[in-house]
């Protein structure tokens, strides 16, 4: 019986830092999310009124229905793909918030 807690007591030592280690990747990932937040509320807040006008002139220039106009321009400058592959970078990535989300997450993986 002694020598299982010993056991015990030694494989608990040993798992120690790993446990540390999730939990430190825990908090990492909540940060990570929450810079990621912050990035798209500064990112909204830039395109919203940019939206609002195109949706806008949509409706007034083109004569299509609020709907359809809301459609397509209810995404206007987030990340789209392209036809071949690839993709066609967002706007507004470049706000000091998604700058640091970016950073922490560069950082994160070297």
């Amino acid at each position: 019986m002694r020598r299982l807690s010993q056991h015990v007591l030694l494989l608990g030592f040993l798992l120690l830092p790993q446990l540390g280690a999730v939990a430190q990747t825990e908090a990492e990932l909540k940060r990570y999310a929450d810079l990621d937040r912050q990035c798209e509320a500064a990112r909204e807040k830039k395109l919203a009124p940019l939206r609002a006008q195109k949706i806008d002139a949509c409706v007034k220039e083109e004569k299509r229905p609020r709907a359809e106009c809301e459609d397509e321009f209810g995404s206007f400058g987030n990340t789209r793909g392209k036809a071949g592959g690839g993709a066609i970078g967002g706007m507004y990535y470049d706000l000091p918030e998604c700058v640091a989300a970016a950073a922490a997450r560069s950082q994160q993986r070297q």
